[in-house]
């Protein structure tokens, strides 16, 4: 049973990451102002395609290393 919670946590943190990144992107490439961004590209762009992935990866690794755990799934209950 305690396996069974953990792993149900593990998926909600990623299901909300998921959408997390997903609104992410589809705002700031639909609802970013016109221009430039820091490093010359449109800020759509930018915001969709460069920033959102880096912060999508340190976002994961931090869930990583404070939600999940290492479980043994072939333990007999």
């Amino acid at each position: 049973m305690k396996n069974t919670q953990q792993i149900a946590k593990e998926v909600r943190w990623a299901l909300w990451l998921t959408l997390f990144y997903i609104l992410g992107w589809v705002g700031g490439a639909y609802f970013a102002p016109e221009g430039r961004g820091l490093i010359g590209f449109p800020i759509w762009f930018e915001l969709s395609c460069i920033y959102m992935p880096i912060l999508l990866v340190l976002l994961t690794t931090i869930v990583i290393k404070k939600v999940y755990k290492d479980i043994d799934l072939e333990e007999s209950e």
